[in-house]
């Protein structure tokens, strides 16, 4: 093991030297520059010495010289090989010659060839000393530092041309600011971009590139606090121009890892956000078309259903009152007890299809925004709490919490259809987790915006194309369940009826959140008390999607129960089971009156007739507003009332009234109808309030309460 003297002013270069040596077992001395190696080598008296050439104070060529003539013959003898980058072999041949080196290695050159000229100089031993006069030194000391220099001069002024020509060809600002954020070099196009002067971004003018509090992070940074910061910056030029500039600072280390400053680099991106605030508002007019189509296409299929449902309901009172006259006949009829009991049977069958044909038609004009509505002003916290115990019923296996806003949260809507549409979208939310789960049913905003809903399952999940189509009627992924696929768009319709909005957020195995907007009451008006029976009891069946208004027959009870007190302005109302409840007396025969029956559909109309005939009253049928118009002028014998279909081809149920009334003011008027669009404006409210609806289908009770109902009005 050798004693080698490493010599270099740069501390990296010789740890370098100093590990490659270690390998080799060598004792290392390191010295950081030449008068530093001249001290220790008296000290030491080194092996080999592996100095730099180019160095400050004494260089390599000086130490060496120094060596040779030293009065210690140890250390003057001690063998000395240059490593450097700076110098060529056949730059330092001569001198090093001269001065006893006994070997050039280039920096460049692999790691063995320094550790091969160590062992070569020990292998040598000492050398002999043989001096070069001190002019002769001097001289060729001068010239090739000399010459060095002068190629490093060129080397620099070439570099600060490329460096000047890099600069000023850059499309972003840049500016040299020293550690104490102090710029010394602006190129032109940051002044450019700033339209300042060069002189006026020197010193901390730079800062006018950031806002305050980047300015601030700017200056920590280059005390040392951040190694690099981003900043977006948006300037107001004197003439009112706007640009937006994104501003990139990152410090610069010196060899000693101490800091040296920062370079700032600005860019001008205001054709990039102008870019990019285009591209945001054509994704919103994209999004925005397309809720427009979804719109529409939800409008045309509303329409679809409204208008399917109509005739579906003309059909179905023709089928269910034909089948009920033929239930009366078997009744009335001396069959064999077998043969009547198996038709009772048969037709009984044909009455239940009939009832879920019934509901089915009631969905589809929910969904159509159709069904006439009863709006009350009520707390949505209260009906959600009064109806917590038939939300669980329809949870199945999860768990329903609720989260109440503070107060009362006050909405004008039809309780008993808000009801339908929260215990609806429970089920779903059921129907995602089959192995339970939490649904959580929370509330918000209220006073100046509109009141929220929102019922969050931790279910499966829906797919884009499965969200796209949720509120399509008659569309739905449980196969299996046979279900029409019309809960969602029934309760779609029903908010949107009430002037607010459900709208439905999915990810795929991250759960679904149904969102029901409404108009908050801002007007102070008192809550209104739930229709009741709006929650239903374990055992009871969903809504049906049937509403029940001030005069309003429903065609069925699915589900729920009418108030059984006189509605706001007076009339009885139709219970389910057909009997009159708000007045004395119930369905029963007549007093023999005329009665004036307006329908284009013939076979119901026909069926409708005998109806009322059987109940002991004289008809007089109307295909059609222009007909019962005559039959009104030719006869001449008082007629009690008029039951007439709302929507007819010419003059509609509604209109025909109108005329009638002003021809007979005593004239009463029951109208029946299976899509009452004439009868209601958009926010479903009942145009005719001192009329009674019969809602298609009908049964003979529902009709004949409803026209007792009529007649006894005073």
């Amino acid at each position: 093991m050798a004693t080698v003297m490493v010599v270099d002013d740069v501390a990296a270069n010789r740890d370098i030297v100093r590990l490659l040596l270690g390998y080799r077992g060598h004792e290392v001395i390191e010295a950081h520059d030449g008068a530093d190696a001249l001290r220790l080598a008296h000290e030491h008296h080194p092996d080999v010495v592996v100095s730099d050439v180019l160095m400050p104070g004494i260089d390599g060529l000086e130490l060496v010289h120094r060596l040779r003539t030293d009065d210690d013959e140890l250390a003057a003898q001690a063998p000395v090989i240059f490593y450097t980058a700076n110098y060529l072999e056949p730059e330092t041949r001569p001198i090093a010659e001269a001065c006893g080196v006994s070997q050039v290695v280039l920096r460049s050159q692999d790691p063995h060839e320094l550790l091969d000229a160590v062992d070569a100089a020990l292998a040598s031993g000492p050398v002999s000393i043989d001096v070069v006069p001190s002019d002769d030194f001097a001289q060729a000391h001068v010239q090739a530092v000399n010459a060095k220099l002068i190629e490093k001069v060129r080397a620099l002024h070439h570099t600060e041309r490329r460096f000047e020509a890099m600069a000023v060809a850059s499309p972003v600002g840049i500016a040299l600011i020293d550690a104490d954020g102090e710029a010394d070099y602006i190129n032109p196009r940051l002044a450019e971009i700033m339209r300042t002067p060069i002189s006026g971004l020197l010193g901390r003018g730079w800062l006018a590139c950031l806002d305050a509090p980047a300015r601030r992070d700017a200056l920590d940074l280059l005390r040392g606090n951040a190694a690099e910061r981003r900043f977006t910056n948006r300037i107001e030029y004197p003439d009112g121009a706007v640009r937006h500039l994104r501003v990139q600072l990152r410090h610069i280390q010196d060899d000693d890892a101490e800091l040296a400053g920062g370079v700032l680099m600005v860019d001008d991106v205001s054709d990039v956000i102008t870019a990019e605030e285009g591209l945001r508002d054509e994704i919103q007019r994209r999004q925005a078309d397309a809720r427009r189509r979804d719109a529409e296409r939800l409008d045309s299929l509303r329409r679809m259903a409204g208008g399917a449902a109509h005739d579906f309901n003309n059909i179905l009172g023709a089928i269910l009152g034909y089948t009920s006259l033929a239930i009366e006949t078997v009744t009335e009829t001396a069959l064999p007890d077998g043969t009547s009991a198996s038709l009772l049977a048969d037709l009984d069958q044909v009455i239940k299809g009939g009832e879920r044909a019934k509901a089915l038609t009631q969905q589809l004009l929910a969904f159509g925004r159709r069904e006439i509505t009863q709006p009350a002003t009520f707390d949505i916290n209260g009906l959600l709490q009064e109806m917590i115990g038939a939300l669980r019923d329809s949870s199945g296996e999860a768990s329903v919490v609720l989260q109440l806003r503070p107060g009362p949260a006050e909405v004008r809507a039809d309780p008993r259809q808000i009801s339908q549409v929260l215990v609806n979208l429970v089920a779903n939310a059921a129907d995602a987790m089959p192995g339970g789960g939490a649904i959580t049913i929370a509330t918000a905003g209220g006073d100046e915006r509109d009141t929220t809903v929102t019922v969050t399952d931790t279910g499966r999940g829906m797919p884009a194309d499965v969200l796209d189509r949720a509120f399509e009627p008659f569309f739905t992924t449980k196969r299996s369940t046979g279900t029409a696929g019309l809960g969602l768009s029934t309760a779609h319709g029903i908010v949107s009826q009430a002037g607010g909005q459900l709208t439905l957020a999915s990810t795929p195995g991250a759960g679904t959140t149904a969102t029901i907007r409404l108009p908050c009451v801002r007007d102070g008006a008192a809550p209104g008390t739930p229709v009741p029976g709006a929650t239903r009891s374990p055992d009871a069946s969903p809504p049906s999607g049937a509403a029940s208004s001030p005069g309003v027959a429903p065609s069925s009870g699915a589900g729920l129960s009418l108030s059984a007190e006189p509605s706001p302005d007076g009339l009885p109302t139709v219970s389910p089971d057909g009997s009159l409840t708000g007045s004395p007396g119930g369905s029963g025969g007549s007093g023999g009156e005329t009665l004036l029956l307006v329908d284009d559909e013939a076979d119901l109309r026909e069926v409708t007739a005998r109806f009322l005939g059987g109940a002991g009253y004289r008809v007089l049928s109307a295909a059609d507003a222009a007909e019962a118009l005559n039959l009104l002028a030719r006869h001449n014998d008082p007629i009690a009332a008029m039951i007439t279909d709302v929507v007819m081809p010419g003059m509609n149920g509604r209109q025909l009234a109108r005329v009638a009334k002003q021809r007979r003011p005593d004239l009463r008027v029951v109208f029946v109808s299976g899509f009452a669009e004439a009868l209601i404006d958009e926010a479903g409210n009942n145009l005719e309030p001192d009329s009674l609806i019969v809602a298609k289908p009908y049964t003979r009770d529902q009709l004949l309460a409803a026209v007792q109902s009529v007649l006894r009005q005073t």
